[in-house]
């Protein structure tokens, strides 16, 4: 009797089985990072985009690299702290990607692979990759902001990025041609 029900339950299960396979091999992966948080005094909590994902710093928080994120801090008798975790294009990975994957299936490979690498998150990595904070309590006063290397807080300047990776690309490529035409200059 137990021979007749195997065949019959494997029969109806493989239907179901390659099913749950194919749904997640076309839901896509999204690509994560892990990014190390501590605090000065530790023992703050993490949240990530609003849902706590830390109940005491030092810890490590996984984010999806398809999106910006907001990192929130909190410990009592101390200031909140919001980070905002942003995507960076990453050139070199991609295109290292894009002419290995060239290499094994031509050129619209390639393309194909740098297209897959924008759509789950492969292409970017997020910044900072790593967050160290001092926290401030809430009778000090707040420190005043840390200048940048004497850069202005326009967009493209303030190592940040305009979030569109090719107009990223152009202000760079630009500021490097006018650091050279400044160096020779002088």
């Amino acid at each position: 009797m137990m021979r007749t029900k195997l065949p019959l339950l494997r029969s109806l299960l493989q239907p179901v089985l390659v099913g749950l396979g194919l749904a997640a091999a076309f839901s896509g992966c999204v690509a994560t990072q892990k990014i190390p948080v501590s605090t000065d005094p530790s023992g703050a909590v993490v949240f990530l985009d609003g849902k706590q994902v830390c109940p005491s710093t030092p810890c490590s928080v996984e984010m999806p690299k398809d999106k910006d994120h907001l990192l929130t801090v909190i410990r009592d008798g101390y200031r909140q702290k919001d980070i905002a975790v942003r995507r960076v294009f990453d050139t070199a990975s991609v295109l290292r990607e894009s002419v290995r994957e060239g290499a094994r299936s031509g050129v619209e490979g390639a393309l194909s692979s740098a297209d897959q690498q924008e759509r789950d998150g492969r292409a970017y990595t997020l910044k900072p990759d790593m967050v160290m904070l001092k926290l401030v309590g809430v009778n000090e006063p707040e420190p005043a902001p840390a200048a940048r290397n004497g850069q202005g807080a326009q967009s493209g300047q303030n190592g940040q990025g305009t979030g569109d990776p090719l107009l990223d690309m152009g202000l760079e490529l630009f500021r490097v041609l006018e650091g050279g035409k400044d160096g020779q200059a002088q």
